[in-house]
């Protein structure tokens, strides 16, 4: 049979993990019994040439890996292949259709069969003998700690990063995450790990390798053992992994300090300061260790980290999210203000009534409101977490905010009056105007809590970042 495994990314720069995962177990276990090829496309690709090119390929078997970011895009597409192609099966699978199949097959009956949970095994089965069930239980893939990296050396990257999975599962039961329903955990030897790290040499045109376990570190003997081995000159890519920091000890930061500038990127998922919070969504955490940790690897100096927060959680107010910034801008180098997505699935959206959560009923599901938060206020939020990407997070202010925030009542402060004053004065935000907002409201709002020698040193702060980033002299007006 001919099998097409369809893959649509969010970005070009991204590529899918689990249609190779898929093909290459099916190859293993089914040798030279079927032509197994794997299409990937973005969103942003257009719609008739991606559908054509499926169609063209005329396939017994299509195959779609669906996600709450692509799930809308994939019905249309999968919808035309069947119109165009009527005999040729449909096929779904991924976290998106996982906990609702039946009313997927109800809806939509152009699918065929809908694969749920891990679908190594189920669909390599699928393959070889079809089956009598319209859902597909894959269960827990048993061999995942014997496998290698899923990505073939003969095979174009787009974009220069990779995934890679060293361990399923997670010990933490988060009732926002899908990982939560997932028992145990899975992972590889430290020597296998280091093996299949030592395979992405061969990629040439891949510089980061993302670490797709949950937490990296939820044992920290086999963690620090990895980072041992990563320190070998060998190694030549930058590693990113998501990381508990309350779990660092001192043996830990000897070894990290060791490492050369950009060679580990450290996520860390605080999600909220607030241990009412925390505790609501089963997520108990050392948050004062976590924190002082995290002040520690940045002062390391060689680590990019970053931090994330959830806006919309139970319990979680205006203030509380206020207070969870605050702590953290200081202690990361980039830091997200993200927002709650009921997933299907999770303990979170079973608990929607008792938090009286309102939402949007297709994906990506995201939270409106709450009992402890409002939409204007999640909207307000939403602006600020859009300009700490812009200002924060960018490489072309970093001089600049680290600076005067520090002037102002606290960072979160500072970037909501930002937000009032660009909504009233600046008509676009270009990156020229993006300098010119930052200016003209520091020196209206901030400047006369500042000695005359603090306004100047921002003032060149300013005019550095603003020749870097524009590659000419900032403005005569910036005074």
């Amino acid at each position: 049979m001919k099998v097409v495994l369809f893959a649509l990314n969010s970005s070009y720069v991204h590529t899918n993990l689990a249609v190779r995962c898929l093909k290459k177990y099916a190859e293993q276990q089914l040798p030279n019994k079927h032509e197994i090829i794997i299409v990937e496309n973005n969103l942003k690709d257009k719609f008739d040439e991606v559908l054509y090119s499926l169609y063209s390929l005329k396939a017994d078997v299509y195959a779609f890996s669906c996600y709450i970011y692509n799930i809308r895009e994939i019905l249309f597409y999968a919808g035309g292949i069947k119109s165009l192609l009527p005999d040729s099966l449909i096929v779904f699978g991924g976290p998106e259709v996982s906990y609702d199949a039946e009313d997927l097959l109800k809806n939509h009956t152009f699918i065929d069969y809908v694969i749920i949970n891990e679908g190594e095994e189920a669909f390599a089965d699928f393959l070889e003998k079809g089956s009598d069930e319209k859902i597909i239980d894959g269960k827990i893939f048993g061999k995942f700690t014997q496998t290698g990296i899923q990505y073939s050396v003969n095979e174009t990257i787009s974009g220069n990063i990779a995934y890679y999975e060293s361990s399923r599962g997670c010990p933490y039961k988060c009732s926002y995450c899908l990982s939560s329903r997932i028992s145990g955990i899975r992972a590889k030897t430290v020597s296998h790990t280091l093996q299949d790290l030592l395979e992405f040499e061969k990629f040439s045109t891949v510089s980061t390798i993302k670490f797709v376990d949950r937490t990296f570190n939820y044992n920290m003997k086999r963690a620090k053992d990895i980072f041992q081995g990563l320190l070998s000159e060998k190694y030549t890519k930058t590693y990113h992994m998501e990381m508990r920091p309350e779990l660092f000890d001192e043996e830990m930061f000897c070894i990290l300090e060791k490492f050369p500038k950009g060679k580990l990127q450290m996520e860390i998922g605080i999600q909220s300061t607030d241990n009412k919070v925390l505790l609501a969504i089963d997520r108990p955490s050392d948050i004062e260790k976590a924190i002082r940790n995290m002040k520690k690897l940045r002062r390391l100096g060689n680590i990019n980290v970053h931090a994330d927060l959830i806006a919309g959680l139970p319990y979680d107010d205006i203030s509380s999210v206020r207070e969870s910034y605050n702590s953290l801008f200081y202690a990361c180098d980039r830091l997200q203000l993200g927002f709650l997505k009921l997933l299907k699935g999770t303990k979170i959206r079973e608990e929607k009534d008792k938090y009286a959560y309102k939402f949007n009923m297709n994906a990506p599901y995201d939270v409106y409101e709450n009992r402890f938060i409002s939409f204007d206020e999640i909207s307000s939020l939403k602006r600020v977490a859009a300009l700490t990407e812009r200002y924060k997070n960018s490489v072309h202010f970093e001089r600049t905010i680290e600076y005067i925030t520090g002037f102002s009542l606290s960072p979160f402060d500072f970037f909501v009056g930002l937000d009032r004053y660009i909504n009233r004065h600046i008509s676009s935000v270009s990156q020229e105007n993006a300098f010119k907002a930052l200016y003209e409201f520091s020196k209206k709002e901030i400047k006369s809590g500042m000695t005359d020698k603090e306004w100047s040193d921002f003032i060149d702060y300013l005019k550095e970042d603003y020749s870097d980033c524009l590659n000419r002299q900032a403005p005569l007006s910036y005074t």
